[in-house]
């Protein structure tokens, strides 16, 4: 058959068919008359027409389709925003805003009380420790202070035990080598050895011994010390020769290379304003004191600020200024009193004086020698009309701070001046700094470069410089010293030693006068301070977000739910497919279908975007999900299972509030503990090194004394263990008697004067005195050994000064850790609380709702025969002259019956209303009854689909609302 679209053009066209029935053709059960005009069930009454008819009212699918309506009206308000909000917050509990602001305020507060209390612990311990290093101090100054005193007295001892022991033995000695130069013989005793006498005879037989043995040592230390100073002086006449020509050649040049450099030196001018940041403080206390700024921005430490003072006045005056209007207004009630009072009198007077003409001239009394009274007119007694004031109203007193709020702007000007200032001066001082250094850097070195004078030469290979010299020449000046001091222990006796007493002083301190000494050290930590913003409030008005998205969906369903009233009214909630019998459709069987085509087919299909976004929607939950897990994992373990390690809020909570409470008190230790070192170091140096020096010095004298003593102890013993002192006493009378220190001669004495022996060191000379006054001298029989003969310690002892040690040991951690623990677990909890109600809601809102949307239309599709109202509406495809053609898939057989054929059956077309008449219209009647029996069916199996969909829709939510429903709450 020709197809007729190539001869005419086509389009479609729906029409609604009406009477038609897939069985005898009889109108449908219910379905009323349309084309006949159907009154409202109200009459004129219902003048809006939006009323049912009275042939809407017994129609059953009607009552239906209402009563489908209502139902999808309830479970959609039933899966509202608020219901799945509820349920969600039924499952997830939430923290209130108080008890999370209460727990972080709480532990703000504890983080304060405890940054207090370190301090205050840190700064009672420091001052503990410096009362101790003060008592310490003094206890070890009257400790040496003691101890010198005793070594003191010690050393006067023995120097006085050591004076009188070698003094009697050098006096013995040179006794008993005058007597022997005599030529007598010594009265030895049988005891002493012959080594004893020899040794005794070669002491006394050769008085220039000990002189020899000095003179040795004297003689080799004049040598030296001669060589030394020899050297020094021609190393100063050589050197102050170099030096002199040197001068001479180079000073002229290094004048002109000078003045070179003077000449081209650049400094620039300097003119800073003298700002700094310190003053910005000063100001401030300064405008809080003079100007009417309210204190609450800034208060006078040391005085009532003007604000205050104006303030009192301003009341004062306001007080006096209220009393004044009071006054004024009963003045003016009594001025108005005493204005009525006159004016009252004045009619009276008035009334009077008319009276009184009246009576003059009735009694025609002669008035002309009564005087001018009587010709005063009535308007001379009238009062001055006076308008008083009803009262005296003051305007308002200008606001201190509205005066502060006119002058503000200057002040806030002035410190933008200053930092500006400021700002400008230190760019100024940083450039001033730069072009100074680069002048510095050329600045010619003064030394010159051929300067190379001659260089010290001492005797020893190993002394290069004077400062060696010195040091090596003091060393032999001790041991010379010392050696003397052994050799001429017979001749001399040591030198008076005398020092003033050491007295230290009484040592007080405090770590805050060393301040500047103070390490560096310090851990900045700036001071937590409170929001100004009133986070209670600032939750509420989060609250009504959430508030308004639910009255959004209030609205949303309100319109829904006339739009869905409006749709089941009739038959558009239904959404039964239209009956397609056009020749040109799409075919849908995909095994008639090329795989090109096939493809397409199925890439245009809407479900496939749909697919698609499911899948893109799981994997989005599903990476949400990975970034959730672990953080929600934390918090259970952390918070609600006690983990020891926390979770990161609370372990970085606690953290940062240590570090802040213990900044303060650190800071203090820090310079605390390095001030107390200081001094603590300062004390050992100052006083330690000075009594190692003199306690060396006393220990070198005593020994020397020792040493000393025990020399001539030793000789004076070897001449009492070997000589007859009786028998050479007698000698020694026999020989001087009668000279000075000897009695008078008698019988037999004198005879041998001429031998007497004569101290020539002494000035008027005079005889020794009888030896055993030297030999048996008593402090040369004492030991000078034992505990009573060492020095006591007069070393400062610096181990002795306690180190402070702090034991304040920080913040208390178990206290601070419970506290931000509380904190950050509260404010974990309303995280998690709020993203799993936000979460679960959605989810819970989506899937539910998708659920009520599948379920209503499947049980639509289910029940359609309810309903429907049996009308149903067909798309067919018509020629320009408006016959309609059909698809070759619908045929008429040999029995007159249309059949339909599989879809794709080609692109031929026929006209099945050509013939025309009832019986082609009963043809197409059957094309239409065999389409719907073939849509019906699908449409039917569609609506079991959907509610299987919808009953699978509310898995998920369940699902998620048992794995969510495990108790996140914290107890604290």
């Amino acid at each position: 058959m020709a197809n007729p679209l190539n001869q005419a053009s086509t389009s479609n066209i729906d029409v609604e068919l009406t009477s038609m029935d897939r069985g005898q053709g009889d109108k449908p059960s219910g379905t009323p008359d349309f084309h006949v005009q159907d009154p409202s069930c109200l009459g004129s009454v219902d003048v809006c027409k939006c009323c049912p008819s009275k042939a809407q009212l017994k129609d059953d699918a009607l009552y239906n389709r209402m009563t489908m309506c209502f139902f999808a009206i309830t479970i959609m308000w039933c899966t509202s925003l608020k219901v799945c909000a509820e349920l969600a917050n039924a499952y997830v509990p939430t923290p209130s805003v108080n008890s999370v602001m209460t727990s972080c305020t709480d532990t703000y507060d504890i983080i304060n009380e405890e940054r207090e209390e370190y301090l205050q612990c840190v700064e009672i311990q420091l001052g503990q420790c410096n009362v101790n290093l003060a008592i310490a101090a003094d206890d070890e100054a009257d400790r040496i202070d003691v101890a010198y005193n005793a070594n003191r007295q010690l050393l006067e001892d023995a120097k006085a035990v050591q004076n009188g022991c070698s003094g009697a033995y050098s006096n013995g000695r040179f006794s008993l080598e005058s007597w022997a130069a005599n030529g007598v013989a010594l009265p030895y005793l049988s005891a002493c050895t012959e080594d004893d006498k020899t040794t005794i005879e070669e002491a006394v037989g050769d008085i220039s011994a000990v002189r020899s043995e000095a003179f040795t040592l004297s003689s080799e230390y004049s040598q030296e010390s001669q060589g030394t100073v020899d050297r020094l002086a021609d190393y100063m006449v050589l050197r102050a020769a170099y030096d002199a020509q040197y001068a001479d050649n180079r000073t002229q040049h290094m004048q002109d290379k000078f003045e070179n450099w003077v000449e081209n030196i650049y400094l620039p001018s300097i003119d800073l304003n003298t700002t700094f940041e310190e003053l910005f403080p000063d100001i401030d206390t300064l405008v809080s004191c003079v100007s009417v700024r309210d204190p609450a921005n800034g208060t006078c430490p040391f005085m009532e600020n003007a604000y205050k003072l104006i303030d009192d006045s301003m009341a004062e005056l306001t007080s006096m200024v209220d009393v004044a209007s009071e006054n004024a207004k009963e003045l003016a009630d009594k001025a108005a009193q005493y204005k009525e009072n006159a004016a009252e009198a004045y009619r009276n007077s008035e009334e009077f004086f008319n009276g009184l003409q009246e009576t003059v001239g009735r009694l025609s009394l002669n008035t002309d020698n009564w005087g001018d009274w009587y010709d005063m007119p009535l308007s001379d007694m009238y009062p001055v009309d006076i308008n008083f004031p009803d009262a005296i109203e003051f305007e308002d007193l200008p606001s201190i701070d509205g005066i502060w709020e006119k002058v503000a702007p200057a002040l806030e000007s002035m410190y933008v001046n200053m930092t500006d200032a400021q700002i400008a001066a230190y760019k100024m001082g940083m450039q001033w700094k730069q072009d100074v250094q680069e002048q510095l850097d050329k600045l010619p070195d003064p030394l010159p470069e051929d300067y190379n004078p001659p260089q010290y030469e001492g005797a020893d290979e190993s002394v290069t410089n004077v400062t060696a010299e010195k040091k090596r020449h003091q060393e032999k000046s001790n041991k010379f010293r010392d050696q003397t001091a052994v050799a001429l222990d017979a001749f001399a006796e040591l030198s008076q030693y005398s020092e003033d007493n050491f007295n230290p002083p009484s040592i007080t301190f405090n770590f805050t006068e060393y301040a500047d000494k103070a390490s560096n050290f310090e851990f900045s930590f700036e001071k937590l301070r409170g929001s100004v913003i009133d986070f209670e409030l600032w939750f509420v008005q989060f609250g009504s977000l959430s508030d308004m998205i639910i009255y959004a969906d209030f609205v949303f369903r309100a319109y829904q739910t006339i739009r869905m009233l409006y749709y089941y009214w009739g038959r558009g909630a239904l959404n039964v497919p239209d009956i397609d019998v056009t020749c040109d459709k799409e075919p849908t069987n995909p095994f008639r279908l090329s795989t090109p085509r096939l493809t397409a087919l199925i890439i245009s299909n809407p479900m496939t975007p749909a697919f698609i976004g499911f899948i893109f929607t799981i994997w989005a939950a599903a990476l949400l999900s990975s970034i959730y897990e672990p953080l929600y994992q934390e918090y259970i373990i952390g918070c609600l299972q006690g983990g020891e390690n926390g979770t990161f809020v609370t372990e970085n909570l606690f953290s940062i509030g240590y570090n802040y409470a213990s900044q303060d008190g650190n800071s203090a230790t820090f310079a605390g503990l390095d001030a107390y070192d200081v001094q603590r170091a300062e004390l050992c140096s100052q006083y330690g090194a000075n009594s190692v020096n003199r306690q060396n010095e006393d220990a070198g004298i005593l020994a020397s004394l020792k040493e000393s003593h025990s020399t001539a102890a030793t000789g004076l013993n070897l001449y009492t263990s070997c000589i007859d002192t009786s028998i050479l006493d007698g000698e020694f009378q026999d020989s001087c008697c009668g000279q000075t220190g000897y009695r008078t001669c008698t019988g037999g004495e004198g005879e041998g004067v001429y031998n007497c022996p004569i101290n020539e060191l002494v000035e008027p000379q005079k005889p020794w005195s009888k030896p055993s006054e030297y030999l048996l001298e008593e402090s040369c029989q004492m030991a000078m050994v034992g505990d009573e003969w060492e020095l006591q310690d007069s070393v400062y002892n610096c181990d002795y000064l306690p180190t402070c040690d702090l034991t304040c040991g920080g913040p208390a951690r178990l206290r601070m850790e419970r506290s931000t623990d509380s904190c950050g677990c509260h404010l974990e909890w309303g995280g998690h609380s709020i993203w799993l109600q936000l979460v679960v809601a959605m989810v819970m809102y989506t899937l539910l709702n998708l659920a009520r949307i599948k379920l209503i239309q499947g049980l639509s599709k289910i029940f359609w025969k309810y309903l429907h109202p049996g009308l149903f509406t067909f798309k067919a495809t018509c020629l320009r002259d408006g016959e309609i053609v059909v698809s070759e898939e619908f045929t008429v057989n040999e029995n007159d019956e249309v059949v339909k054929v599989e879809e794709g059956g080609g692109d031929e077309h026929h006209s099945i209303l050509r013939e025309g008449g009832s019986k082609t219209d009963k043809k197409f009647k059957k094309v239409l009854e065999k389409e719907l029996d073939w849509i019906l069916p699908k449409y039917r199996r569609k609506g079991f689909l959907q509610v299987f969909m919808a009953i699978f829709f509310n898995v998920p939510w369940i699902f998620l609302l048992k794995n969510v429903s495990y108790n996140i709450k914290y107890e604290g």
